[in-house]
């Protein structure tokens, strides 16, 4: 493994202990950010994007993850609890490209009904 998957290993790590404290040291100025229902541009917007989130988020399975050059593909299962008092899972496909070190972008896959139907989207 490379240093492309040692950086996406480590923002998995920070998110999954919610420590977002240490999220903009891994991401660049102008990250970009595509999923299913949000996108975000800029790393003050991402890690807002992401602290938001984070007050949900309970934990993060890794299933499968892969490298290649700068590209780190990862697919998860992503629990988190709901603002109604429940929970969901979600199997995720994300894909991270790094660049000088930091994450430049990140665009993620997913079904987004029962995400947005818990989180009222």
């Amino acid at each position: 493994m490379g240093h492309a998957i040692d950086v996406v290993d480590r923002f998995y790590e920070a998110t999954n202990a919610r420590r977002v404290q240490d999220l903009p040291a891994l991401v660049a100025d102008d990250v970009t950010f595509i999923g299913p229902l949000m996108q975000a541009t800029g790393a003050r917007e991402y890690v807002a994007m992401n602290e938001q989130l984070l007050g949900f988020h309970t934990d993060t399975r890794m299933l499968c993850q892969f490298e290649r050059d700068e590209d780190v593909c990862s697919i998860y299962e992503l629990d988190m609890s709901t603002p109604a008092g429940g929970s969901i899972s979600v199997t995720i496909a994300d894909w991270i490209r790094i660049a000088d070190g930091k994450i430049a972008s990140q665009r993620i896959y997913f079904d987004p009904r029962s995400f947005a139907d818990a989180f009222g989207m």
